[in-house]
């Protein structure tokens, strides 16, 4: 049986760069498709789309 693997990166600045965070769950061999991502959203932010679809 194959399970399905889920994926979420979030940075909190402009400055920072989610390449690294993708590549690592491209590693676990979770698939591009299933990778979910928030981009620019501080700690104190609870809305969070990406986090919300995966």
């Amino acid at each position: 049986m194959s399970k399905t693997r889920i994926g979420y990166a979030r940075c909190s600045t402009d400055k920072q760069d989610l390449a690294a965070q993708r590549a690592a769950l491209l590693d676990l061999d979770v698939a591009e498709n299933r990778i979910y991502t928030d981009h620019g959203l501080t700690g104190t932010n609870r809305e969070r789309p990406g986090l919300a679809q995966a």
